[in-house]
C-alpha cells in the first residue's frame, strides 16, 4: 500500500497522541529503536513521513498494529479487536511489560563465550525460496539465473546480521553429498557471492560449505577443498569417493556460487 507523503504528514498527529496515551516518551522510543530523538520527534510531529520499516519496528517493539501506525485507521494494537480491550490501562500495562522484556533481552551475558545477537543488530534481506521440484529449470536459465529465479520463485524478507546482509536463496537439499551437514529434505539458507569477488584471495574458504549452480550438473552442495587461480576443486563429506569424487572445475562453469549460512533440518 502506497500512501502519499502529504496525507501522512498531515494526519500523523495520531502517532503523537497514541504514544502520549501509552506514556511512552520520545526518549524511550529513540532508545528502544536505537535512533536519534530528533528522528522520533520529526515522525511524531508530522515533519517526516513514517516509513514501512519504522512502522514495522514500532509494531514489533510495542505490539502495535502496523496499519494503524501507517494510516491511523483501525485498532491501535496488533490483532486486537477493540471490543476486547477492556481498558486503556490494561493495554498500557501489556505494552510496559513488553518494554521490560525488551530491556531484559538487551542485557549481554558477559560470562558467555558467544556473542548475543539482538534485533537492532539485524538487517532486512531478500530471500528466494527454491524447492527441489523447481530446480530443473535453472539449468536452462544458466546464463540468466537471477532473472529466472525472480520470475519463478517466491521470495520473503528475512533478518540477518548486518555483516551478512545480501541476497539469499533458501534451497531445498536433494542428495547425499554432505551427510549430517545437509541431508535430503533440509533447507539451506545461502548468501549470493557476487562474481566480481570470485577471483579475490580469501573469498572462498576450505572449511565452509557452498552451493554452486553448474551448467550441466545443476545445484551442488560442496566444500571447496582447493583454489588455484580461476579453478576450484569441490569435495564432498561423503566417504564414498567412487560415487562422490573430488572434481576440479573452471569458475566460469558456474552461474552462481553461494555460501551456506544456515541450515533448517528436516526432523
Amino acid at each position: 500500500m502506497i500512501i502519499s507523503n502529504k496525507k501522512m504528514n498531515k494526519d500523523q498527529f495520531y502517532l503523537k497522541k497514541g504514544f502520549q496515551d501509552l506514556e511512552i516518551s520520545m526518549r524511550q522510543i529513540a532508545s528502544d529503536m536505537n535512533v536519534s530523538q530528533v528522528y522520533v520527534s520529526n515522525i511524531l510531529n508530522g515533519k517526516k513521513r513514517i516509513g514501512s520499516r519504522t512502522a514495522l519496528k514500532l509494531a514489533e517493539l510495542y505490539g502495535l498494529n502496523i496499519n494503524w501506525l501507517l494510516t491511523g485507521e483501525g485498532s491501535m494494537f496488533d490483532n486486537t479487536d477493540e471490543s476486547k480491550i477492556h481498558s486503556l490501562n490494561r493495554t498500557k500495562e501489556d505494552v510496559l511489560n513488553n518494554l521490560n522484556r525488551i530491556k531484559i533481552n538487551r542485557k549481554v551475558n558477559l560470562t558467555s563465550e558467544g556473542h548475543e545477537i539482538f534485533d537492532h543488530d539485524l538487517a532486512e534481506a531478500t530471500q528466494f525460496i527454491i524447492p527441489i521440484k523447481g530446480q530443473a529449470g535453472l539449468k536452462k536459465a544458466f546464463f540468466a539465473p537471477d532473472e529466472y529465479i525472480d520470475q519463478n520463485f517466491a521470495k520473503e524478507i528475512i533478518h540477518v546480521k548486518r555483516s551478512e546482509r545480501g541476497v539469499y536463496h533458501k534451497i531445498e537439499v536433494d542428495g547425499h553429498s554432505m551427510p549430517g551437514v545437509l541431508d535430503p529434505g533440509d533447507w539451506a539458507r545461502c548468501e549470493d557471492i557476487p562474481k566480481l569477488f570470485w577471483l579475490d584471495k580469501g573469498t572462498f574458504k576450505v572449511n565452509k560449505v557452498y552451493c554452486l549452480f553448474h551448467r550441466t550438473k545443476g545445484i551442488l552442495f560442496k566444500r571447496i577443498s582447493k583454489i588455484s587461480l580461476d579453478t576450484i576443486t569441490l569435495s564432498s563429506d561423503n566417504t564414498d569417493k567412487v560415487e562422490y569424487p573430488d572434481e576440479t572445475f573452471d569458475l566460469m562453469e558456474f552461474s552462481k556460487i553461494l555460501i551456506v549460512r544456515k541450515v533448517e533440518k528436516d526432523l
